[in-house]
């Protein structure tokens, strides 16, 4: 018989119980069971138990490299290596927990010290590119706190020196991996009031022209103010509103100039420490994660009416629609930004500015009933806000041109919430012998959806349907 055609016995120790396949680097656990260290590393992270004796792991538990058996198994590879069998590689040595515990316990000797000096910044950043387990070790030995304080002192540093490389560099360098590591949740509160100086020292990388440097800053000062003091996000400086705006004016230049959907796909923003990071850090992803950040950060602060005033006069309302506009009305994104400016054109000077930009009414009118429930509350919360207190004639001639009328007969004709009914019919009741001057309007259908109640026309919806 052709040896193609034998079939090949593995010895069952060779196999691991996680994987069920041949073991390329088995460990050894504390628990006595062996493990491929890829299989048993990726169970830990999500189970903090032996897989077979059910004993209590931590995902800084010791694995030790099991030599012998590792040997054995190559040994049979190449014996069978006629058979099709291909010898695994030897494993480097990964630069796992003892590098980790020794760059730990050299931070908190040297302090800030440890941080200056040329590799440390990377040698902690490629430890923690590999994996959960490392980037856990670094939140519990302080690393972020750390990273902080240094952040915190070489911002000031670079706004009086600029032009200094190194410490750009340094700064690039520890941003990149405060935002791989993460801050933890229950400590985030604790750190923005313990030291006082970290805004000051966001508000100046947020001013400045890096702009990923800007959206590392933007997803920590997120994390930092998600659950702290409201007297700190109530009061936050017009510095601070600035940067954040002028970053969104930024990413709808880059989506304009580079990649038209880069604002389509926004992820939200998580200030527990992340699950996973990827081998290499995209750049993208941070940028979307800065999207939805920065967007929270100003739906939260919009709440108070002396930000609303500080965000109108920075010109957020115009960037905030041409945001809107630049994306593909992804869910999220667009329910923060009608959110946002649902707030912003509760004051005068807000809904002047929405009404001066050309597209605030057609995409606030486009994104009406295609995106989510809440987009919808939103976005005729706009329409009221300016058909109610702007009610000039160029702005019922202009939501007569971009369909706005249509939209909220549509509004009316099908199901939808009863609140978004009788919202959509102030509107229409209070303009219609406006909009009787233009031949494009059906007067008719108008009245008609103003006269008729809301059961009878859920009614004539559910028989239009077939329901």
């Amino acid at each position: 018989m052709d040896h193609e055609e034998e079939e090949i016995e593995i010895p069952n120790y060779f196999i691991c119980p996680i994987s069920l396949e041949i073991m390329k680097d088995p460990v050894t656990t504390v628990s006595g069971i062996t493990y491929d260290r890829q299989s048993i590393v990726q169970w830990l992270e999500k189970v903090p138990s032996c897989p077979v004796t059910k004993q209590p792991l931590p995902l800084d538990s010791d694995l030790t490299p099991n030599h012998m058996l590792r040997r054995l198994i190559q040994h049979w590879c190449v014996e069978n290596a006629t058979r099709g069998v291909v010898r695994i590689p030897t494993p480097r040595a990964p630069p796992g927990k003892p590098n980790l515990t020794e760059e730990i316990k050299n931070l908190k000797k040297f302090a800030q010290e440890a941080l200056g000096k040329e590799d440390t910044l990377k040698k902690l950043e490629v430890l923690a590119m590999e994996g959960e387990r490392n980037r856990r070790l670094m939140c519990e030995g302080g690393v972020h706190k750390s990273l902080i304080l240094f952040i915190v002192k070489y911002a000031r540093e670079e706004e009086e020196e600029e032009g200094q490389h190194r410490i750009k560099g340094k700064l690039d360098e520890s941003l990149r991996l405060l935002h791989l590591i993460g801050v933890p949740l229950n400590e985030a509160r604790t750190i923005l009031i313990e030291n006082e100086r970290i805004l000051e020292s966001l508000t100046m990388v947020l001013n400045q022209k890096d702009f990923m440097n800007k959206a590392y800053t933007i997803v920590l000062l997120r994390n930092l103010t998600e659950n702290t003091s409201s007297h700190i996000v109530e009061r936050l400086s017009a510095e601070i509103f600035k940067g954040i705006i002028g970053f969104l004016k930024d990413v709808v230049s880059r989506s304009n100039r580079v990649n038209p959907s880069v604002c389509a796909t926004v992820q939200p923003s998580n200030s527990r420490v992340r699950n996973k990071a990827p081998s290499k850090l995209d750049h993208s992803v941070v940028i979307k994660q800065a999207v939805t950040a920065a967007l929270m950060i100003l739906l939260e602060t919009s709440s108070w009416s002396r930000n609303r005033t500080i965000l109108v006069d920075l010109g957020a309302v115009s960037k905030l629609i041409e945001l809107e506009i630049s994306s593909t009305g992804e869910k999220r994104t667009t329910e923060l930004v009608l959110g946002i400016l649902s707030r912003l054109c509760c004051c005068a000077n807000g809904r002047a500015e929405f009404l001066a930009h050309r597209g605030g009414i057609a995409i606030v009118t486009k994104r009406l009933l295609r995106v989510s429930a809440a987009a919808d509350d939103r976005a005729i919360s706009i329409l009221s806000s300016v058909s109610k207190y702007s009610p000039e004639s160029e702005v019922v001639e202009e939501m007569a041109s971009v369909s706005t009328v249509k939209k909220l007969c549509a509004v009316l004709s099908i199901d939808c919430s009863l609140s978004l009914k009788e919202k959509a019919k102030e509107i229409l009741r209070d303009h219609i012998d406006e909009w009787k001057k233009f031949p494009c309007i059906d007067v008719a259908l108008i009245s008609k959806l103003l006269s008729s109640s809301p059961k009878d026309l859920l009614t004539e919806y559910y028989s239009r349907v077939g329901v």
